[in-house]
């Protein structure tokens, strides 16, 4: 029995590790491809730390049926763990690792108290209890045989097998001997195929085992780093009067109007530059929450009335129409980052709670608006929120941060404080933490200056997973569509959407001499079978790999009305167009610093969203690479045989680029990129 007993608490835990690491098990996650090696090294790291914390345990706990506890109570915790794992993976698309800890700064008690329980619902609803296999099979186990332990005699209580300290200790310096070496193994793999920070823990768990891998952290598991020179960054640099791009083209730091892509532009703005065209013009830069692109697809359940104002203002916009997030786990502040910076984030951090550690330095949009532009920006949550109180005035430069925390007292003033605008705090929902970004754009208005030039930034905060705070008609109900009830949720935000922008238009016509952006955070993370139904397509017609590449298309648009008034009652557009090619949110820093003429001699390295110039999009959290010609997986890429479902969404036939090449071209340049922003590099690069 006790033989037994130990080998299925070993085969059980070890088991349940897949529920983390596998793709199969796991939809939210995307592991790297799998070899023989690998699963017996990870099994061997796996079984080394439930070694180690058995022994200790046995060294300690001298009696049979005390043993049989500890292994279940040892069981339960390890459950737990996976458990917390599974829902870190929904949340974030990747494993977590210490320097993960950040993402739990942010002080939303509601908004957390929200994920919570909609985590212990998905226990049953979406069947997460299964990770708790093991702890509920060895407590049946355990009660079917306590009896006859009860009925032996007290002498038989005691161990007959791993009875002596020497041998327990032994056993313990063993697994921690295999742990080691494990961990070591591991460790040279990564070294050698996988150099960016980005994903390395996921690449630790699989290749030396979930339990190894965060038992090594409690010795802080570290893997060797290049440096880089300075030199390297010329490169990549696009700050010039003439560079050439990966593509073998030459292109430059300013745009004819010949040279931008199907743009329209109105005769009481043209000129042959792009270059300046909006020079000394208000900037109202809007921050959109959780808007994916197929939202606005018709050809599926989702009809052309579906957020149809936005659609109206889309025609009257240039739209970014292949347009991607750069986000890590930094996931809105990450988009804010990428945008006011045009430097991809790491990916694994959060650098507006990095921070506090470090104080960085970069040529930021505010700051490059220089001190003739009142630059605020406005969020409708509490001021801790993201960190984003120093972060806003001291990393990225605004004048001024306006949030909303209604256990403060009235206040309005300097940076320290914040601006609660007693008449224009509404909320979608008394439960809600947050003010409406209805209002939000109400608090926009008031901060516009008309004799002024203003960069105001106004952060959207709704719709935020799980979706909760807004309880408006639906536009679907249950029955008619049978998804996930947090999918629903989503969905039903359409009508917040329709109101918000309704009220764009309302607002933007009170504003005068204003270019508006728009750009979306980062997608909605709805389940793959969902996708399906709304957009009515079997596995065959939408593969999984493309469903991956839809999650993380957002939309941007930029909008520049003029006087007249359309039919809609929005006033028409003096900048029309439609993008093809893909662009990105580390794109717009670039596009924003051309269009308006801001004067740097640092280096960027997006490029301008007009231009015919063809560009990628970089997946910071899991590495994901997207092109013109094709979406990459990059974790699959490594130890690549052949091209497949898994690792490669092609758009055509035959490439010009060689995707292996690409893969790797891209993975140095993003392994420089985050030693830049580890190091603070960026102010140093300079023309």
């Amino acid at each position: 029995m006790f033989w037994f007993f130990i080998s299925l608490f070993y085969l059980l835990n070890i088991f349940n590790t897949y529920f983390i690491t596998s793709t199969f098990l796991n939809r939210y996650l995307i592991s790297f491809n799998r070899s023989f090696v690998m699963e017996v090294n990870s099994f061997i790291g796996n079984f080394a730390v439930l070694t180690i914390l058995l022994f200790l345990g046995f060294l300690i706990i001298r009696k049979e049926k005390g043993r049989y506890k500890y292994m279940v109570v040892l069981t339960f915790l390890f459950n737990v763990i996976i458990f917390l794992l599974g829902l870190f993976t929904k949340y974030y698309q990747t494993v977590f690792s210490p320097s993960n800890m950040d993402v739990f700064k942010n002080p939303a008690t509601k908004l957390t108290t929200s994920i919570i329980i909609e985590s212990f619902k998905e226990l049953f609803v979406y069947w997460r209890i299964v990770v708790f296999i093991p702890f509920i099979s060895l407590v049946v186990i355990y009660l079917i045989f306590t009896k006859s332990i009860k009925k032996a005699k007290s002498d038989a209580n005691e161990v007959v097998v791993f009875n002596t300290i020497p041998l327990n200790l032994s056993l313990l310096i063993g697994g921690m001997l295999l742990s080691a070496l494990s961990i070591l193994y591991t460790n040279i793999k990564i070294n050698k195929n996988w150099e960016i920070d980005a994903e390395k823990p996921l690449y630790a768990v699989q290749n030396g085992g979930v339990y190894n891998y965060y038992f090594s952290e409690l010795f802080h598991f570290a893997t060797k780093e290049e440096e880089v020179s300075l030199d390297y960054y010329d490169e990549y640099n696009k700050n010039k009067e003439s560079y050439l791009n990966y593509y073998g083209e030459t292109y430059s730091n300013t745009l004819k109007l010949s040279e931008a892509n199907n743009l329209v532009v109105d005769d009481s703005l043209k000129q042959e530059n792009l270059n300046g065209i909006f020079k000394d013009k208000n900037l109202v830069l809007v921050h959109i929450e959780s808007l994916n692109h197929f939202l606005l697809q018709e050809d599926g359940l989702l009809g052309s009335d579906y957020l149809e104002t936005l659609k109206a203002l889309l025609k009257e916009s240039y739209l970014f129409d292949n347009f991607y997030t750069n986000v890590g786990v930094g996931n809105s502040s990450d988009a804010e980052f990428a945008v006011l910076t045009g430097i991809h984030p790491k990916g694994d951090s959060t650098i507006y709670w990095d921070y506090q550690k470090t104080e960085y330095l970069f040529p930021a949009l505010p700051k490059l608006f220089g001190n003739d532009y009142q630059k605020i920006s406005l969020h409708g949550d509490v001021a801790g929120f993201y960190n984003r109180v120093p972060v806003h005035r001291e990393m990225l430069g605004f004048d001024d941060y306006y949030y909303y925390d209604e256990n403060e007292a009235y206040y309005s003033g300097t940076f320290n404080g914040y601006y609660y605008f007693q008449e224009l705090n509404d909320k979608t929902d008394e439960a809600s933490p947050w003010v409406s970004d209805i209002s939000l754009l109400d608090w926009t208005l008031e901060m516009y200056q008309e004799e002024e030039k203003n960069f105001l930034y106004p952060i959207m905060i709704q719709p935020h997973v799980p979706y909760l705070y807004y309880n408006d008609e639906p536009y679907f109900d249950k029955q008619q569509l049978k998804v996930d009830t947090v999918t629903l949720r989503y969905l039903n935000y359409q009508s917040y959407f329709e109101a918000y922008f309704k009220k764009f238009i309302e607002i933007s016509k009170k504003m005068s001499n204003t270019v508006y952006l728009f750009y979306s955070d980062h997608g909605s993370g709805i389940p793959y079978k969902d996708l399906l139904t709304i957009s009515n397509k079997s596995k065959e017609e939408l593969s999984y790999i493309e469903y991956e590449k839809e999650m993380l298309r957002t939309l941007a648009f930029l909008y520049v009305p003029g006087e007249e008034v359309n039919e809609d009652g929005i006033n028409v557009g003096l900048f029309k167009g439609k993008q093809p090619l893909v662009r990105s949110q580390v794109d717009l820093y670039r596009t924003v610093i051309e269009l308006f003429d801001l004067e740097t001699d640092y280096y960027y390295f997006g490029v301008n969203g007009l231009s015919k110039e063809k560009t990628f999009s970089i997946d910071t959290r899991t590495f994901s690479l997207v092109t013109d010609e094709y979406y990459l997986v990059g974790k699959r890429m490594n130890d690549l045989k052949n091209f497949s479902e898994d690792n490669i969404y092609p758009y055509k036939e035959t490439f010009e680029n060689d995707p292996l090449k690409f893969f790797k071209y891209l993975m140095r340049y993003k392994y420089r990129m985050d030693y830049a922003l580890k190091y603070n590099l960026f102010i140093e690069l300079k023309n």
